[in-house]
């Protein structure tokens, strides 16, 4: 063959080497020349090294493109994070968060409702869970998890969740790419104390009476109670707290009408606290009543039988008081009789009516005329001269005048002092005059005080048997002050008698108190032994100004 025919065979039209004349050309080395087609694994190195500073670029695609091959490596387009397949699954490479702090540290799991607690750290992503870790183990997941930034969650569950057994809690972090943070011992459980007494009422007491109440509150988890008022009540009744025992204690104040006192209490241990509403009601005590808790000396209550007490009246009291106004009902032993009679003795008013509030009612005069409430008979004259015979008065009076040569108050009598065998006590010619029998006009000059426009206490005691007492006090004053007391005695003598009136002067109806005059609850007790004071006690003035004592402070402040 000739050589024009080879270069024929070698070369095409173009004058370019057939690629089939190339089956003997040597590899070449240089990779750097290939532009096209695909290098088999076998040309490939062992240990591919990147010499670049921009990095390598990984195959990159969305979950869904995932492949299927043991060891591959790729950038995850959907999560954003570079993976591999480890043959059964894919495994995102990052870095775990980190938890620093939570602002929360203890929780009051009894209190209701959810507790935030935010965290701080590092690396959080958009669908981290929180995980609440107790001591023991148990575990429970936050309700709701915010990722507020990659640097901090808000997470929120419920206080009831958290376990005063399994303090402290600790706090885990888990990114959607499993990695996470834990973060132990950082949050305890404090509850609050749980009250044990009732809300609402804790009873009454009585006005001038000792209180004795107890509340008390328990805390969950040991801790000492304190107590406190939230508000400011319980010392403007009268009372206090006890601080350490819960103990109400203290003596409650005197009131015009039965009265609510409601305050908040606070129980707290620790930190926490728990208040809860209550209320003492202070009961308005009315005369009748505060007799009755009152002892003569021969330890009779003074509104009993075994007293002898024979007229009793108080305006602010139905028991003593009823009808359209003309009339009052005696509560006492029916007059002259050692028996009650039921219903007592029923006394007309005249020119009178009722006005004043609460325990403060009085009767006053409502014209010119006399202002008196009568009694429908006398019992006076069947009165007896018993060794230990007596009579005893106290009653609350509101004169218009002060008692000079014109002024008067008609407090109890069945008659004038003469003929001197009646009964009377009242206040004239700057002095007290109690008389009755007939040397016993008994007349002694009062304190220098004014005494118009002033609620008033009047109190005397005589007996057959020497002994005398007369006292005064203002409703503002602490004590009453001593007019006089001895040994001065009386009988009953034989004159006639007019009922008993309280008012005006029984023989003369006309002759009565100023205008406006008030008069507050009236008390008398007598015509029988031993019927005020107890002959073997100190029969002659003491037991009886002790007695006056008493139904003063219990009763001035109606009238204050």
């Amino acid at each position: 063959m000739t050589k024009a025919r080879n270069i024929a065979d070698l070369l095409d039209a173009n004058g370019d080497v057939k690629s089939a004349s190339l089956d003997n050309v040597p590899a070449s080395n240089d990779a750097s020349a290939l532009t096209t087609g695909t290098l088999p694994n076998a040309r490939l190195p062992d240990n591919i090294s990147d010499g670049g500073t921009t990095g390598t670029k990984l195959a990159s695609g969305t979950t869904a493109q995932r492949g299927s091959t043991a060891g591959q490596i790729r950038f995850n387009s959907t999560t954003g994070l570079a993976e591999y397949y480890t043959g059964t699954a894919f495994k995102s490479i990052d870095a775990p968060p980190t938890v620093t702090s939570l602002d929360v540290t203890e929780v009051d799991s009894q209190a209701g409702g959810n507790q935030t607690i935010v965290i701080t750290g590092s690396g959080f992503n958009s669908g981290a869970t929180v995980i609440y870790i107790g001591a023991s183990g148990t575990n429970f997941n936050a309700s709701t998890v915010t990722v507020n930034s990659d640097t901090q969650i808000t997470a929120v569950a419920p206080k009831a969740s958290f376990l005063n057994a399994q303090e402290p809690y600790g706090v885990k972090v888990t990114n959607t790419t499993s990695l996470s943070a834990t973060l132990t011992s950082q949050i305890n459980v404090d509850s609050s104390p749980a009250w044990s007494t009732a809300s609402g009422s804790l009873g009454n007491v009585t006005e001038g009476a000792s209180a004795n109440i107890t509340v008390s509150a328990a805390d969950p988890d040991g801790d000492t109670v304190a107590y406190s008022e939230t508000t400011s009540v319980l010392s403007g009744a009268g009372f206090s707290l006890n601080s350490s025992t819960g103990a109400i204690t203290g003596t409650a104040n005197t009131v015009s009408a039965d009265t609510t006192n409601t305050f908040t209490l606070r129980a707290t241990a620790n930190t926490k606290t728990a208040d809860r509403q209550f209320n003492i009601i202070t009961k308005n005590q009315l005369a009748w009543d505060i007799l009755g808790g009152i002892t003569s000396s021969g330890g009779n209550a003074m509104n009993s039988e075994a007293s002898y007490m024979q007229v009793f009246f108080d305006p602010s009291d139905t028991r003593s008081y009823s009808g359209s106004g003309t009339s009052i009902t005696n509560m006492a032993w029916d007059l002259g009789v050692n028996s009650r009679e039921s219903g007592g003795e029923t006394w007309s008013l005249t020119n009178t009516h009722l006005a004043g509030s609460g325990s403060g009612k009085y009767f006053v005069n409502n014209s010119s005329g006399s202002q008196y409430i009568r009694a429908p008979n006398n019992p006076a004259a069947s009165w007896s001269n018993g060794t230990n015979d007596q009579l005893a008065f106290c009653g609350w009076w509101y004169g218009k005048q002060d008692f000079d040569s014109t002024g008067t108050i008609w407090i109890f009598n069945d008659g004038d002092w003469s003929p001197n065998a009646q009964v009377g006590i009242r206040v004239q010619s700057g002095g007290i005059r109690t008389h009755r029998g007939s040397s016993s006009n008994i007349f002694e000059t009062l304190p220098s005080k004014s005494y118009a426009n002033k609620w008033t206490f009047w109190c005397g005691y005589m007996g057959t048997r020497p002994g005398y007492y007369t006292g005064v006090g203002f409703a503002t004053d602490t004590n009453l002050t001593t007019i006089v007391e001895g040994g001065h005695s009386y009988n009953t003598g034989t004159s006639t008698h007019s009922p008993f009136t309280i008012g005006a002067r029984p023989d003369s109806l006309s002759e009565g108190n100023a205008s406006g005059t008030r008069m507050g609850f009236q008390a008398v007790w007598g015509a029988a032994d031993d019927a005020f004071l107890s002959s073997s006690g100190n029969y002659a003035n003491s037991d009886g100004r002790g007695i006056f004592e008493q139904i003063f402070d219990q009763t001035k402040g109606f009238y204050s």
